[in-house]
């Protein structure tokens, strides 16, 4: 098997972009860069040499993404709330200013290497999300729709999900005729008390959904996970504290053979195991 790279100073100074400024690059920019003649893929493509300060196809991992897709969704659709808080989360109503760019689904491999996927707009998108401690915990963007949308198609029966946020897994499941049952396990009740007032009350079926307060290995701990056909892990902000949890997790999977586990970004994940 052909060993698959990481280029590790890419997404270094990609994620530095990303989490420090990541509206540096501006409409007015792109649009004049454009009119020396190239498309707007390669004039970003020229601002992040400059901004990144390395050099790179970056046409090769930008994505521009369908609006009317996303406005389609049916949690984007059908679930809305105002700026609320609790202890330290709140619901905030965001936006991605045209031409910024975001992580919009897991890493793919182009020539045997492992490469982001960055989307954009063009124009001004606003989105559903959650933040704990003025830190963004989970939104309703291409990243989170995208990287969950197979384990969404293939969950089934009586389901077991671990981390709440916004609900956006929970309520995609539960319009689906062969979820039975939708256990979710918890661990601050704040943010509970913000999905019980703000989000669940629009949750059509939500007979189906039971919110359990606990730690996730306490809970794995004490409980038979063998009443649950499929189980899905959503815990971590992203692959740097994500693998750990994996870990530990993965490991209950030899005891219930019988059940699926699924784990949020795994596609992502995996490469650095």
């Amino acid at each position: 098997m052909k060993v698959i790279s990481l280029n590790n100073e890419l997404l270094s100074r990609l994620s530095k972009y990303l989490n420090d400024n990541p509206n540096a690059i501006t409409i007015n920019q792109v649009n004049k860069v454009i009119k020396a003649g190239v498309d707007e893929k390669y004039a970003l493509k020229v601002l992040l040499d400059e901004y990144l300060e390395y050099r790179y196809d970056y046409t090769s991992i930008l994505f521009k993404e369908d609006i009317n897709k996303y406005l389609s969704n049916p949690y984007y659709k059908n679930i809305s709330f105002n700026n609320k808080r609790k202890g330290n989360w709140q619901l905030k109503i965001s936006e991605y200013k045209p031409y910024e760019l975001f992580v919009s689904d897991n890493f793919f491999i182009k020539d045997e290497e492992v490469l982001p996927h960055i989307g954009y707009f063009n124009k001004p998108f606003k989105y559903q999300s959650v933040y704990q401690n003025n830190r963004l915990w989970m939104s309703i963007t291409p990243n989170e729709i995208n990287t969950m949308e197979k384990d969404i198609n293939d969950a089934k029966g009586n389901i077991l999900v671990v981390g709440l946020g916004l609900g956006y897994f929970q309520y995609m499941t539960s319009l689906k005729s062969d979820v039975l049952s939708i256990d979710v396990v918890e661990v601050d009740k704040d943010i509970i008390k913000l999905f019980k007032n703000q989000i669940l009350p629009q949750f059509d079926n939500k007979y189906k959904v039971n919110i359990i307060n606990d730690d996730v290995y306490n809970y794995f701990n004490n409980n038979d996970l063998s009443k649950y056909d499929y189980i899905y892990i959503d815990i971590w902000h992203d692959v740097s504290d994500g693998l750990t949890h994996y870990l530990k997790l993965k490991k209950f999977e030899e005891k219930y053979q019988n059940t699926i586990f699924r784990y949020w970004i795994y596609d992502s994940i995996k490469y650095y195991l």
